[in-house]
């Protein structure tokens, strides 16, 4: 009976240590989701990869200073049921990208959920998430 309690316990904590890490790592506490930008530049960079596709870029403020972004987005999963592919962004494409910016103000931002979108040069919109 010991050892079967025991066993109880010791699963409970596995389980625990388990979602705490989990939700640890969905969790956005970095990003202001309260505030909505959009950027506009130069794609440098698209992985393609898990557990967040990225895309980083060359974004030119009103002096003409440029700020390398990194912009995290959705998982290649999800991206794929919304039309994605490994190739929708291509290093030199020109792109708008809406996002939720980091709350230091360095140039980092989330783009996924309901508001996240790529609009590239020809005007096409990619959407981050399926409807």
């Amino acid at each position: 009976m010991k050892s079967m309690f025991a066993a109880s316990v010791c699963l409970a904590m596995v389980s625990l240590a388990v979602v705490g890490t989990a939700h640890a790592h969905h969790g956005n506490s970095a990003y202001d989701e309260t505030r909505t930008i959009t950027i506009t530049g130069t794609a440098t960079e698209f992985d393609f990869v898990n557990p967040h596709t990225q895309i980083y870029m060359d974004v030119k403020d009103d002096k003409g200073q440029v700020a390398h972004w990194s912009v995290e987005c959705n998982s290649p999963g999800i991206m794929r049921r919304s039309g994605w592919s490994r190739n929708s962004i291509k290093p030199g494409d020109q792109i708008s990208v809406t996002l939720n910016p980091a709350k230091t103000g360095v140039p980092v931002g989330f783009s996924g959920g309901k508001t996240g979108r790529v609009v590239l040069s020809g005007g096409q919109t990619l959407e981050m998430s399926p409807k």
